[in-house]
């Protein structure tokens, strides 16, 4: 009932409706409770059934396939399916929390090295559809395509620079492979949004990023003296020496 009203209420609004965690079936129970559609976006997607993949391409429905998350290692999203179906599939980053960035580039390369070992096939997921789910089929996701995502008249200014003066991206042949496989957010010199510069030279123009960083680190010291998380911040038993940690059920 809950997720009805939910629902609902994104269709009232004409906001894009987002669930997270979808695995063992549930995409079946989304359709059946009338959840499903062009303005839906479902998270992970693990281990779908065929006819879970033909709901997605026959609603329109979008995904955001996280390959870098937890939710990839339990299972997998068939994100090479899904596009071949024709569903919108646009790459995230699930958050930045335990193991993973924010960096598009490394979710990108993960996407490419995880569909291709799955498939045992090099050939499988091309860098410039990798690039494209991050940029206009994350734009489509988002129910925002006609605005952002590609560069093109009448869309927002929002474009970043990449200094290809590194040595990790030299030399500078063939540079939409050489962004994708090589580059890294470090990368990115220059950011624009609207047409306004937000980054210049790799740093922020409008805000004083070691002030940020000395408030985040400061807060970040308050929740742990609040939660008494002290004892959990050394490294655990198996972090050194071993090739897995210990089951802790053991």
């Amino acid at each position: 009932a809950q997720a009805q009203a939910v629902r609902a209420l994104s269709r009232e609004r004409g906001v894009i409706f987002t669930q997270d965690g979808h695995w063992r079936g549930s995409i079946r129970r989304a359709q059946a409770l009338g959840l499903l559609g062009p303005d839906a976006l479902l998270s992970h997607c693990i281990d779908l059934h065929e006819d879970e993949i033909t709901l997605c391409a026959t609603t329109e429905t979008r995904i955001a396939h996280n390959p870098s998350a937890i939710a990839s290692v339990l299972g997998r999203c068939p994100a090479i399916e899904l596009i071949e179906a024709g569903v919108v599939v646009a790459i995230g980053s699930d958050a930045t929390a335990p193991d993973r960035s924010g960096d598009m580039f490394r979710h990108m390369q993960q996407a490419m090295h995880y569909h291709r070992t799955h498939f045992r096939d090099p050939m499988i997921l091309p860098p410039g559809k990798a690039l494209e789910m991050v940029t206009i089929d994350a734009a489509k996701a988002l129910g925002l395509d006609h605005v952002i995502g590609s560069l093109e008249p009448g869309k927002a200014a929002d474009l970043i620079l990449i200094d290809m003066q590194r040595p990790h991206l030299h030399p500078v042949n063939m540079e939409p492979f050489r962004v994708v496989y090589f580059a890294n957010g470090n990368d990115v010199d220059t950011v624009v949004i609207g047409g306004k510069v937000l980054l210049s030279n790799g740093r922020p123009v409008h805000t004083d990023q070691s002030a940020v960083l000395a408030d985040a680190q400061r807060e970040a010291e308050r929740m742990i003296d609040r939660t008494a998380s002290q004892a959990l911040l050394g490294l655990p038993e198996g972090f050194w020496g071993r090739a897995r940690y210990p089951d802790p059920a053991l």
